[in-house]
């Protein structure tokens, strides 16, 4: 069954063009399905998951507070997904409201006001060593990245600070052009968001779900966020007597990542982590796949626990 499993894998995702690393273990028997687990891939926002770490230990720590409030400002607001670049200057938040937005909607200003309350991605770099991951680094905040993309459009947009590169937004371009320009930024002149394996992004999935990186209170309250998560078209998408706690990152059509905990009353929970880059094609066909992918590793899962 197991060589079916893979065989299966193998074909969904040779079906499209991409690069591909998968990392699943199952939690009740400690088996573990790795294709190119290892290889160093580009994050896009499931880096959100380590901030989010970072962030409930330093809370444990009491170097921050849950609580504490903040003005939204527009040298934080960001482009992409998110709430809260939409929201008017002034409007008051907590950490504990940013951490919860930074992965239920991957709203990158909340992102970045995250990345400020825990010093920034060498923070982040410092607690991944601290835990034993040398493969997660955070190579920039929100702003960064997105300021990459604009240089790539138009060099003297990737000079601006943060609340005037959000003010004069990107250029008007044609599809085609727009097109062009993010192929060019992903494949010649850009940078990865960040950088995991899909192996290490797993296991830190598994120090959260058994209350290892952090306290008990605090890994719960990771898993609720989690578990909160309002996209649904990958992992969860063929898996309705389930829950996925989970936490996607996208660049599309090039990334559409997906890391996670499948959760059912029948087995115990699996931890699955798809990421690829380098996808050509349409991003429909790539989202399916991944969900393709999940519902094999489950049915895989609960066959063998039968």
């Amino acid at each position: 069954m197991r060589g079916e499993l893979i065989r299966a894998l193998d074909r969904l995702m040779d079906g499209i063009r991409a690069d591909w690393a998968l990392y699943v273990k199952y939690t009740g028997t400690g088996e573990e399905i790795c294709l190119n687990a290892d290889s160093l891939m580009d994050t896009m926002s499931t880096i959100k998951i380590p901030v989010l770490v970072t962030l409930h230990r330093m809370v444990d720590a009491g170097e921050l507070d849950l609580a504490q409030t903040y003005k939204l400002e527009t040298r934080f607001k960001r482009f992409g997904t998110g709430v809260l670049q939409h929201m008017d200057d002034g409007m008051v938040f907590t950490l504990r409201d940013a951490a919860t937005l930074m992965i239920i909607e991957s709203d990158n200003t909340a992102t970045d006001y995250c990345y400020e309350a825990v010093g920034g991605p060498d923070a982040v770099n410092a607690t991944m060593r601290k835990l034993g991951f040398s493969h997660i680094e955070a190579l920039g905040n929100c702003f960064d990245w997105f300021s990459s993309l604009a240089g790539v459009i138009d060099p003297a947009l990737g000079e601006r600070s943060p609340a005037d590169l959000f003010r004069a937004g990107y250029p008007d371009l044609a599809p085609e052009d727009w097109i062009s320009a993010r192929d060019r930024f992903h494949f010649e002149e850009g940078r990865p968001f960040s950088h995991s394996s899909a192996r290490a992004m797993g296991q830190l999935l598994e120090m959260i779900w058994n209350d290892s990186c952090a306290s008990a209170s605090a890994c719960a309250e990771m898993r609720r966020i989690l578990h909160a998560q309002v996209s649904r078209t990958r992992l969860p998408k063929y898996l309705p007597e389930t829950k996925v706690a989970h936490k996607t990152g996208d660049f599309g059509p090039f990334i559409a990542n997906d890391v996670g905990v499948i959760e059912s009353r029948d087995i115990p929970p699996i931890i699955i982590c798809v990421m690829m880059a380098a996808h050509r094609g349409i991003w429909e066909n790539l989202e399916d796949t991944v969900a393709r992918v999940a519902e094999k590793v489950w049915e895989y899962g609960v066959y063998s626990a039968t």
